[in-house]
């Protein structure tokens, strides 16, 4: 009976993501993901020709699962940034993903990149809408103002202090205290203004 009820291809794909997350695409190695999922390599093999393939394939499932996770709805930007902040401390192996495949993918990463250019599209829109409604500073370009958030959402998953010393990682005080600040930013970054935004 499959592990916890699921097939082999959900067992290999799950157990890639926590490979790939950890040891990045040339570290991670196939024998390690077929053990965990309870799979033989030949079976492994049999759904993906090989270990760049599987690892595309979990980068984007990894960002088809944020895209609909964190998305900015009502013009509420500040929550769109609490939303990003959650997804940021619950499925950090996310961002570990992005990074892995920016140092080592030549770039060609399609479909992944067309689904977060997609949603990146797609939440710039919303922002100008936000910005017609008079919840956005109208001097910020959109785009700018985006990259600002996710920027601001995801600070304290790269700061270096943190990072290094992997402070109030699982303190609940601290995260609560750091999600209140991410919101508090953000609603100060798009308050109108009297001074043009440079782009």
């Amino acid at each position: 009976m499959p592990r916890n009820g699921a097939d082999p291809r959900t067992r290999i794909l799950n157990a890639a993501r926590t490979e790939f997350a950890t040891y990045g695409l040339a570290g991670a190695r196939i024998d390690r993901i077929a053990k965990s999922a309870s799979a033989s390599k030949e079976r492994l093999y049999a759904y993906y020709s090989d270990k760049k393939q599987l690892f595309l394939e979990v980068l984007e499932l990894n960002l088809r699962e944020f895209a609909s996770d964190a998305v900015l709805t009502d013009h509420d930007v500040p929550a769109f940034a609490g939303a990003l902040f959650d997804h940021a401390v619950q499925h950090g192996d996310h961002l570990r993903m992005i990074d892995w495949a920016r140092l080592e993918t030549d770039g060609t990463w399609l479909p992944a990149l067309e689904v977060m250019l997609g949603y990146r599209d797609e939440q710039v829109r919303r922002i100008r809408l936000a910005q017609a409604a008079g919840r956005v500073d109208a001097s910020w370009e959109p785009a700018q103002l985006m990259t600002l958030v996710f920027g601001i959402a995801s600070a304290w998953v790269h700061e270096p202090g943190v990072v290094l010393t992997n402070s109030g990682g699982s303190d609940s005080v601290a995260i609560a205290a750091r999600r209140a600040n991410v919101i508090r930013a953000i609603e100060r970054l798009i308050a109108p203004s009297a001074e043009p935004a440079i782009n």
